[in-house]
């Protein structure tokens, strides 16, 4: 975890730097330079497996876009603040950040200098702002390097160009590009706190609070906590009981294996429990054996060793994932919602489906076009990974074009019951092709399957979107296998009845009468 260190230097980072074919195209607007940043950055991206090739305009404070920049994944301005007058630098960078959106659909990243007290506040869609001041500011003094600004085209110092790196590198870009993580599993001995509670007892353990306060700030932005911890789980219920002073509550956790099993086995239930890939997990453990063990058995999961409170914290701030570009209604029901799955999946094992939707009093709103959940829309299409057709990835801005397209429609759909309520579960994208519709992507949330849903919901879905296109005849539905989308294929295989390949189309043909079981749907439409 050298990348992680705050007193990295160039040579340590770069001697951690991989062999990754370039995958990622950066197009850097500046009128200072980037480069001892950018020299540097691709050892950090590197942690995400990103390899970005960075492509510079001159240097102009002007900011002249010119049109060769499409296919960038992404636009970072590189901004010197205190070159510009204050009275009209903050229009100045809302009117050429407007401008940029316009000619681009990939992200854009401000990157600013001289931003004082924040107070330059971009409402256009996929624009991200980050302090350079801020990520600089534990430099002191050592930051800037004025001297050598005429040769080095920046006042920013050789130091804080390798900090800026890391920042960027491991926090700021992967979480623009790259799904956030799910879930936190964490062990409990030597790691939530200091000690054992098998030897030490409860009283005597000492509570590690600073990492149970960020473990909190990360489940209210909707990351999943799970414990994996060889212990009894009774005498680990007993001490978040009796540790008053504990921040964390042993209802924070989503999911909780508590036992004398292996740490891969409990954290592969885990995964399970909460429907979601491994790969979508961080692992926490302060035993070098039981990181490698873990790894060695569940070679995607993310993982930290935990040799210290403060190193931890450290790992923490910067891990890639960990940073949400927005946080949604959805994000505060998933832990709850997740916690009532046992209690649906029991009473779907009892009860005929007429009877376990009218018992759970299940409801279903599907929307055409929902505008005020775009932030949504976008997270689910990005995140989604074991129900998904296509691997179509929407960034934002595309999200908001195909909502505002005559030929194309977005159909979203809300669950909730008397359990819990679960937000929008589930995604299509169509689009007309002549009289045809076409699904170019279908997602289900990972954590509403199983629940006798899919197939009726799905098809409400279809036909909703075949109505508002005014289409007719089959509905055509893209697909491809990806790396974990077996679910969602095997789905897709016994809806159409026909054998899939690698990649292609299948025809499915509406029933004159789609069967809902008494589940109760009910259909809005948002299109202006």
């Amino acid at each position: 975890m050298i990348l992680f260190n705050d007193d990295i230097t160039r040579i340590k980072a770069l001697s951690c730097k991989k062999n990754i074919d370039k995958n990622t195209k950066i197009y850097v607007h500046r009128n200072h330079s980037f480069e001892m940043t950018g020299n540097v950055i691709n050892a950090f991206l590197n942690f995400s497996d990103i390899e970005a090739d960075f492509i510079y305009s001159s240097y102009d404070d002007s900011l002249t876009f010119t049109n060769d920049m499409e296919d960038a994944d992404l636009h970072i301005l590189w901004l010197d603040l205190e070159r510009y007058d204050k009275n009209r630098v903050t229009d100045f960078v809302q009117e050429k950040t407007a401008e940029l959106r316009t000619l681009t659909k990939s992200p854009v990243l401000l990157a600013l200098l001289g931003l004082k007290n924040n107070d330059i506040k971009i409402n256009t869609t996929d624009v991200y702002t980050v302090s350079i001041d801020d990520i600089v500011a534990p430099l002191g003094e050592k930051a800037f390097d004025i001297e050598k600004e005429p040769v080095s085209g920046t006042r920013l110092s050789a130091k804080a160009s390798v900090k800026i790196a890391q920042y960027l590198g491991l926090k700021i870009i992967p979480s623009v590009l790259k799904p956030s993580l799910k879930a936190i599993v964490v062990d409990l001995d030597n790691t939530l706190y200091k000690g054992i509670i098998g030897e030490d007892g409860i009283e005597n353990v000492s509570a590690n609070n600073k990492l149970q306060k960020k473990l909190i700030e990360f489940k209210e932005q909707g990351f999943l906590l799970c414990i994996a911890s060889k212990n009894e789980e009774q005498d680990a219920k007993a001490l978040f009981e009796k540790r008053k002073d504990f921040v964390l509550k042993w209802q924070d956790f989503t999911s909780v294996r508590i036992n004398w099993n292996s740490k891969a086995d409990n954290i592969e239930k885990i995964a399970g429990d909460l429907n979601i890939g491994v790969d979508a997990m961080l692992f926490i453990d302060d035993n070098i054996a039981e990181i490698e063990s873990v790894k060695a058995s569940i070679p995607d999961i993310k993982t930290i060793l935990a040799t210290s409170e403060d190193d931890v914290l450290r790992y923490l701030n910067l891990y890639p994932g960990l940073m949400k570009k927005s946080i949604s209604k959805e994000d505060a029901l998933r832990s709850d919602d997740l916690k009532a799955n046992k209690e649906r999946a029991e009473l779907s094992k009892k009860l005929s489906k007429e009877e376990y939707f009218k018992k759970l009093e299940m409801k279903i709103e599907l929307t055409l076009n929902d505008r005020e959940n775009i932030n949504r829309i976008t997270e689910l299409l990005n995140k989604t990974n074991q129900f998904i057709l296509s691997y179509r990835r929407y960034n934002l801005s595309q999200v908001e074009e195909l909502l505002s397209s005559k030929d194309a429609c977005i159909v979203t759909a809300r669950m909730s019951d008397k359990l819990s309520d679960s937000g929008i579960i589930a995604i299509l994208i169509a689009r007309k092709d002549r009289v045809t519709a076409v699904v170019d992507e279908l997602t289900f949330s990972c954590r509403a399957l199983g629940r006798n849903i899919e197939d009726i919901v799905i098809s409400k879905m279809l036909k909703m979107s075949a109505d508002y296109l005014k289409t007719t005849g089959d509905i055509k539905i893209d697909y491809q296998k990806g790396p974990r989308n077996t679910p969602a294929l095997n789905w897709l295989t016994n809806f159409v009845k026909e054998e899939l390949k690698e990649k292609g189309t299948v025809s499915y043909t509406l029933p004159a009468e789609i069967k809902t079981f008494g589940l109760n749907i009910k259909e809005f439409c948002n299109v202006i």
